[in-house]
C-alpha cells in the first residue's frame, strides 16, 4: 500500500513537472510573439518617419525652386508696372503741364499779395480761412472744430492732468470749481486775445482776403482738373498704347516656368505617393520578413512542442485519475 502511494506521488510530481514545462513553453511563445510585434512596430515607425522625411524633402526642394521662379515673375511684373506708371505719368505730366503752370502762377501771385500787404504766410491756409474768414461749409467746419478743441482744453487740464493737484490744493469742492471756472475763463480769454490780435493784424483790407480766397479757389479748381485728367488717363492708357513686347514675353516665360514647376511638383508628389511609398513599404516588408522568419519558425517549433507536451500531460493526467 505504501509502495502504491509512493508511486502515485512520483507520478503526480512528474505531472507537475510537465505542467511547469508547458507553462515555460507558453511563456516562450508569448515572448517570441512580443519580440515579433516589436520588430514589426519598429519597422512601421521607421517606415512612417522615412516616408514623412522623403515627402518633406520633395516638397521643400520643389517649393524652393517654385518660390524662386515666382519671385522672378514678380520682379518682371513689377518692372512692367513701374514702366507702365512711368509712361502714364509722362502722359499725365504732358496733359497737365499747362494747368500745373497755372497753379504755380496763382501761388506766386498770392505770395506777392502777402508780401505787398505785409501779411503773414499762414493767411494763405485752410486753418486761417476756417478760423478768421470762413465763407463755405468746409471752412466753417474747421472753425467749429478749432473752437471745440479750445473749449476742451480747460476741461482736460482740470479733470485729467491737474485733477490730483487741484484736489490736494483745494479740498473744498466749491473753491475747487471756482478755480476750474477761472482756468476755463483764462484759457478762453487768452484764446480770445490771440484771435483778436490776428484778426486785427490780417483784416486791415478785407478785399485782399477776398482776392486771396478767390485765388485759392482757382488753385483748388485746377487741382480738381489735374485729378480728373490723371484719373481719365489711367483709364484710357491701356497696354496697347505703349510697346511692352519685350517685358510681356519675359512675363509670359516666367508664368510658363512657374506653371511648369508646379506641374513637376504635382507629378513628383503623385509618383511618390503612388509608387515610391509602395516601394518603401515593400522593401521594409522584406526586411521585416527576414528578421521575423526565424522567430516565426521558432514559434511554430515551440507550439509543436507545446502541443505534444500538452497531449502527453493530458493523457498522463487521465491515466493517473483512472488508477
Amino acid at each position: 500500500m505504501s509502495e502504491e502511494k509512493s508511486l502515485k506521488e512520483q507520478k503526480l510530481l512528474e505531472l507537475e513537472e510537465m505542467k511547469k514545462q508547458i507553462n515555460v513553453l507558453k511563456g516562450k511563445v508569448t515572448t517570441l510573439e512580443a519580440k515579433k510585434k516589436d520588430i514589426e512596430k519598429d519597422a512601421e515607425d521607421t517606415i512612417g518617419h522615412l516616408i514623412y522625411d522623403k515627402r518633406k524633402e520633395i516638397e521643400r526642394s520643389y517649393s524652393e525652386v517654385l518660390k524662386e521662379a515666382e519671385q522672378r515673375l514678380k520682379v518682371k511684373e513689377k518692372e512692367k508696372a513701374d514702366e507702365r506708371k512711368k509712361n502714364i505719368d509722362k502722359v499725365v505730366n504732358e496733359n497737365t503741364k499747362e494747368t500745373k503752370e497755372s497753379i504755380l502762377y496763382l501761388k506766386n501771385h498770392i505770395k506777392n499779395i502777402l508780401e505787398e500787404h505785409k501779411l503773414p504766410g499762414f493767411v494763405n491756409s485752410s486753418f486761417y480761412m476756417g478760423v478768421w474768414y470762413p465763407t463755405n461749409i468746409g471752412e466753417w467746419f474747421i472753425g467749429v472744430l478749432v473752437s471745440l478743441i479750445i473749449l476742451a482744453i480747460p476741461i482736460v487740464i482740470s479733470f485729467v492732468f491737474a485733477k490730483d493737484a487741484l484736489i490736494k490744493s483745494f479740498p473744498n469742492v466749491t473753491i475747487r470749481y471756482i478755480i476750474i471756472a477761472l482756468i476755463y475763463l483764462g484759457v478762453i480769454f487768452v484764446a480770445g486775445l490771440i484771435w483778436l490780435g490776428i484778426d486785427k493784424l490780417t483784416k486791415k483790407n478785407i478785399d485782399v482776403l477776398k482776392e486771396i480766397k478767390e485765388l485759392r479757389k482757382n488753385i483748388a479748381d485746377n487741382n480738381k482738373v489735374i485729378e480728373k485728367i490723371t484719373k481719365d488717363t489711367n483709364k484710357e492708357m491701356t497696354d496697347d498704347k505703349f510697346d511692352y513686347t519685350k517685358i510681356d514675353r519675359e512675363i509670359e516665360a516666367g508664368k510658363l516656368e512657374v506653371d511648369n514647376y508646379r506641374k513637376k511638383k504635382e507629378e513628383a508628389m503623385n509618383h511618390f505617393e503612388n509608387v515610391t511609398v509602395e516601394e518603401i513599404k515593400a522593401k521594409a516588408k522584406e526586411e521585416v520578413e527576414k528578421k521575423t522568419k526565424p522567430i516565426i519558425d521558432e514559434i511554430e517549433q515551440v507550439k509543436e512542442e507545446l502541443d505534444t507536451l500538452q497531449k502527453k500531460h493530458d493523457e498522463f493526467k487521465l491515466s493517473i485519475a483512472g488508477e
